[in-house]
């Protein structure tokens, strides 16, 4: 199983390195929604929101995906989301 990191796709576009990036918190709600979020310097950067799997319309199990967002920033304008293989698993 191939492996799919969120810290380092975050701090792709927050600018920094990844091992700047720390989790404060992790945060499930039911089974379909995973929230993360991430501090930098002693200052909350951003959230992660992991959702899914989703799989559309006669798409079998592990054929979807998780889409993932990220809100960066205390007024969250910085928003991104990608799509993720259901295959893939994630790394926070």
């Amino acid at each position: 199983m191939a492996t799919w990191d969120a810290r380092e796709w975050l701090a792709g576009f927050v600018g920094c390195a990844r091992d700047e990036l720390a989790v404060i918190s992790t945060d499930r709600y039911g089974e379909h929604e995973t929230q993360v979020r991430y501090e930098r310097g002693g200052q909350s950067v951003a959230r992660v929101i992991v959702t899914g799997p989703v799989r559309d319309m006669g798409v079998r199990e592990g054929g979807g995906y998780w889409l993932v967002s990220a809100q960066v920033g205390w007024d969250a304008k910085g928003a991104r989301s990608v799509r993720v293989p259901e295959s893939e698993e994630i790394a926070y």
